[in-house]
């Protein structure tokens, strides 16, 4: 059955392309992912160009995306049409309008038209198969197995809105080209900028939140997971992330955080004051932090700059692992006031000096004064900070902690390795 649309024909390179709208059910009707083509499993490696399609991530974050928010919206999808030289016919305006038009239109009614399917073509995706397979989920309510997809009820309006649709004739070295360019020069969103788009995530929005109205938005790197040697910020918005992450699942023992959808306003409300709370609490009564916000102005950037270069907290692994240590020893079993709490923490050895680095040694640092963080060993830095800070442990669990401290020493040293003494008791 023929199928008329409206569309514009344009060309880049050496390549001629039509832009249009298709309803998203007629769409995911006609588009046939790759592995779904007769044959494909017989191609050679070189030919199987399109990559397999990640269901999970479909199923859990893109589909109930499409089929949960009114405001969805993505950019265009790339389709390259088999038998289109033979069964796709393209009529300008310029064509059917019989009358003579105004010479301002000419041009453009040249390239504006309408485009026919007659039935016999083939979409494959260049790019978009990933939106495609969700639109599926999210129209249906169920996976690529036919099983219902939990939080997602089936959204059949939005099989009948428009998606854009860039169509290119199908032809295979070409199509493979477009594919890889497209794949190749795409680059990944960093963490931070994930957290500053997205609104579902309640972690995210208390980030931002966290971000803007305490630290201070100039003083928090969104850019990069690290700061640079003279960077002026204070941290970065990734570790504001985590360490928010951490004093909700501190104080709310209540499983997985659900990060697909906001939650009512009472537990974002709840959430929004405790993380608030410890935030102020420790940006004004951990010393080193309170001593890097004291001037929030340009005139404190140097100040910052020193401190960093100067002692561990002025870097931001340590800075998430004094956190998640405090809420350590803010709950069961050891149970320390907040105010008890800061004040342990602040005798801890972070000063960038060769007695105190020994502490840190293959566990935080590695290299004398000149080293640097080892970003991997977040949970046993943590252990460490709260072991040290006078964290109540079962003899099982200290057992635990010096088995995994000595883990990171060679072999022929671990036996003679013992816990740091701890700080304060």
């Amino acid at each position: 059955m023929a199928t008329t649309v409206a569309s514009m024909k344009a060309r880049l390179g050496d390549t001629d392309y039509f832009i249009l709208s298709m309803k998203a059910q007629e769409l995911v009707d006609k588009v046939k992912i790759p592995s779904q083509i007769e044959g494909w499993e017989d191609l050679l490696l070189e030919e199987r160009y399109q990559r397999d399609i990640n269901f999970n991530r479909v199923r859990k974050q893109i589909a109930p995306y499409f089929a949960n928010d009114d405001g969805r919206f993505f950019g265009a999808i790339i389709v390259a049409a088999i038998n289109m030289d033979d069964e796709i016919l393209f009529e300008p305006l310029s064509e059917v309008i019989t009358r003579k038009l105004p010479g301002l239109y000419r041009v453009p009614a040249s390239s504006i038209g309408f485009l026919t399917f007659h039935g016999g073509e083939v979409l494959v995706p260049l790019d978009g198969q990933h939106r495609l397979e969700a639109i599926k989920f999210a129209v249906t309510g169920r996976d690529e197995r036919g099983r219902n997809i939990p939080d997602i009820t089936p959204c059949m309006a939005l099989a009948q809105e428009d998606i854009t649709v860039i169509l290119v004739p199908f032809k295979a070295h070409k199509a493979r080209k477009i594919f890889t360019q497209v794949n190749k020069y795409a680059k990944a969103t960093t963490t931070g900028q994930n957290i500053i788009t997205d609104d579902d995530d309640v972690v995210a929005y208390l980030a931002r939140k966290v971000t803007n109205d305490i630290i201070g938005a100039r003083l928090v790197k969104y850019t990069s997971n690290s700061l640079g040697v003279r960077d002026h910020y204070f941290t970065t918005l990734p570790i504001v992330y985590r360490c928010n992450e951490e004093i909700i699942k501190g104080s709310f023992p209540e499983g997985t955080i659900d990060k697909s959808k906001l939650p009512d306003k009472a537990k974002i409300r709840l959430y929004d004051e405790k993380v608030s709370e410890v935030w102020q609490f420790l940006l004004e009564n951990i010393d080193v932090f309170a001593d890097a916000l004291s001037d929030t102005e340009e005139s404190g950037d140097a100040g910052r700059v020193q401190i960093r270069q100067s002692n561990l907290l002025g870097k931001p692994v340590p800075q998430e692992c004094l956190v998640r240590g405090f809420m350590r020893l803010t709950n069961p079993p050891t149970n320390l006031s907040y105010d008890k709490a800061c004040e342990v923490l602040n005798h801890l050895p972070w000063a960038l000096t060769d007695e105190n680095l020994q502490i840190w040694d293959r566990v935080l640092w590695t290299g004398g004064t000149d080293g640097r963080i080892i970003t991997k060993n977040r949970n046993l830095t943590t252990d460490l900070v709260a072991y040290l800070a006078g964290e109540k442990l079962t003899e099982v669990k200290e057992a635990e902690l010096l088995e995994n401290y000595r883990q990171q020493f060679p072999y022929e040293e671990r036996e003679d390795k013992q816990l740091p003494p701890v700080v304060v008791n």
